[in-house]
């Protein structure tokens, strides 16, 4: 498959010059640089060519252009007859090399234009636009790019918070799969991209775009089956560690009905929560603390979701006041949302989240030690929320 790719994208590197396709050549890529194990990948591939046969200019910009070549060519070039671009972009002649890239990219919904007239091909392309188009090329693809698993990682960066709103999801996914690390703990998403920063997300791509056909089980598999998620750059809690599991304080039955004709299921919560943790043992892993604090901040969410989903007035993963979930309480890591397919069996509806690559990771995560369920019911709606936080019950308690 990688074969396959590579000679797909022997043009689609577009620069000043054809340059030399060796690492070895280029006078500004030295050994020791970080971006030359990236450099070399991506002209042993014929991803990308020098700017001259001596330079490859790292630090040079890229332009939105030069992306979505690249992706048209990865896709194969498929045909484009005129008839089907649609409304002509003004500032993009149907004879530069990147013509029917723009329209084939905009036919796929992978990028969108300024405007209808203008698409600004020659613009620098910036970081977050960027792993916004390698996100939807990924969903493009049919790959899982749910971002409900491990985003604890993408809030790790000091400047999450700065990631325009359009990209936020791209950029975690981005952030978990390991294709963005960042730089001194930031991920600069205004910032334009360089060659180097562009040849070493296409590296880091790589793998995760050749999982065409992700194999997503229906039901739990065992241990043997199922591996562990690598996670080992997460914290991993002493096996030895003695945590207070708040479990027989859980709250029971279902809630009063509140102003809004909604209440919560605990039950249900409580069985899917125990759920979690028997999938999490089958799977090697030890089991979550049951939190009080965690299940107030729970039920929190999953009321919220009604907004999210019924109203359609923020994405689900944010709050009413456009904050992300983790503003919801200290520690929170992750959360799986469902909804509408919620049922009154515990063990289906994990079996509904464990069918998402990203739900899964989230429930087998190594970083969180503490977490609840919560079920709020509205009507015919289910509104269910898995909430994950990396503290103890005792760093909870003492908050």
């Amino acid at each position: 498959m990688k074969k396959e790719i590579t000679s797909i994208l022997c043009a689609a590197a577009i620069t000043c010059s054809a340059g030399a396709a060796n690492v070895s050549n280029f006078s500004d890529v030295r050994p020791s640089d970080w971006y030359h194990d990236a450099v070399n990948y991506v002209c042993e591939n014929g991803l990308m060519n020098g700017t001259s046969d001596t330079a490859f200019s790292p630090n040079a910009t890229t332009s939105r252009g030069m992306i979505v070549t690249i992706l048209y060519r990865l896709a194969g070039s498929p045909d484009m007859p005129e008839s089907n671009w649609g409304y002509p972009y003004a500032d993009v002649d149907t004879n530069a090399y990147y013509s029917a890239p723009v329209y084939w990219a905009r036919m796929n919904d992978l990028v969108t234009g300024y405007s209808d007239t203008q698409f600004g091909p020659n613009d620098a392309i910036t970081r977050e636009q960027l792993t916004a188009i390698l996100y939807r090329y990924a969903d493009h693809l049919g790959l899982d790019t749910d971002t409900g698993f491990i985003p604890d990682k993408y809030y790790d960066f000091s400047d999450y918070q700065s990631v325009s709103r359009y990209a936020a999801n791209a950029m975690s996914w981005c952030v978990n799969k390991g294709i963005v690390s960042g730089s001194n703990g930031k991920l600069n998403p205004q910032g334009t991209a360089s060659r180097a920063e562009v040849a070493t997300m296409l590296m880091n791509a790589e793998d995760i775009l050749n999982e065409n056909e992700p194999a997503e089980p229906e039901t739990p598999a065992s241990p043997d089956e199922q591996p562990v998620p690598d996670d080992t750059d997460n914290e991993t809690a002493d096996d030895n560690q003695t945590v207070t599991d708040e479990i027989s304080l859980r709250p029971i039955g279902k809630s009063a009905v509140d102003e809004y004709g909604g209440y919560w299921d605990y039950d249900l919560s409580n069985a899917t929560f125990d759920a979690i943790n028997d999938l999490r043992e089958e799977n090697g892993l030890p089991r979550l603390a049951y939190s009080l604090q965690v299940q107030e901040w729970a039920d929190i969410r999953s009321k919220e979701l009604v907004g999210a989903y019924r109203d359609n007035l923020y994405e689900a993963h944010y709050r009413p006041d456009g904050t992300p979930f983790v503003t919801v309480g200290k520690g929170c890591n992750t959360e799986n949302a469902l909804l509408g397919l919620v049922t009154t069996d515990a063990q289906e509806n994990l079996n509904k989240w464990y069918g998402s690559l990203g739900h899964r990771e989230n429930m087998l995560n190594t970083r969180s030690k503490t977490a609840a369920v919560s079920t709020y019911v509205q009507g015919e709606k289910v509104y269910a929320l898995q909430l994950f936080n990396k503290l103890t019950v005792e760093e909870l308690n003492n908050l």
